[in-house]
């Protein structure tokens, strides 16, 4: 692996990991708390964070998408391709998903867009239910791309 696409390889691998791992948060340590929210304190304890992350993660994926399309051109015609490709589609459908299906359920929660207690324990649900969806997504997306770099071989002799 040449130097630039250990670069390349290794920032996905950044993304990947910060987005996994703000997936596996999520599970297991914040939807257990966030069955307690109330309208009283939802943008403390939901609206700040995910204002937060959606706010790295709107630079990161970016380059992440840019990152797995170099991926996909540079392994054309190897079976490493296939590890390349399930990186650029991941991301993809993260970005999609989360765009698309998630981003207008946060945006209902943070607006106050719900009809009482009820109404945000009935968005909270749907909103943790949905990112299970995008923690798969993450998780495979994140596997993926340790694999092709465990794939390519002895980082230290890329770098050299």
């Amino acid at each position: 692996m040449n130097t630039l696409l250990l670069v390349n390889a290794l920032y996905f691998l950044f993304g990947a990991t910060m987005y996994m791992g703000t997936m596996w948060v999520l599970r297991l340590f914040l939807y257990p708390t966030w069955r307690a929210l109330t309208p009283d304190n939802v943008d403390v304890h939901f609206g700040v964070p995910t204002a937060l992350a959606t706010r790295f993660f709107t630079v990161v994926v970016p380059l992440m998408l840019i990152s797995g399309i170099v991926l996909v051109w540079s392994e054309w015609g190897s079976w490493y391709v296939v590890l390349a490709a399930v990186c650029l589609v991941g991301i993809a459908l993260i970005t999609w998903f989360g765009q698309g299906i998630v981003v207008p359920v946060n945006k209902r929660i943070q607006g106050g867009r719900f009809d009482g207690q009820a109404g945000l324990t009935q968005l909270l649900v749907r909103w943790m239910r949905l990112n299970d969806i995008r923690f798969v997504f993450a998780t495979v997306t994140w596997a993926a791309i340790v694999w092709y770099i465990a794939a390519k071989g002895d980082l230290w002799d890329a770098l050299s």
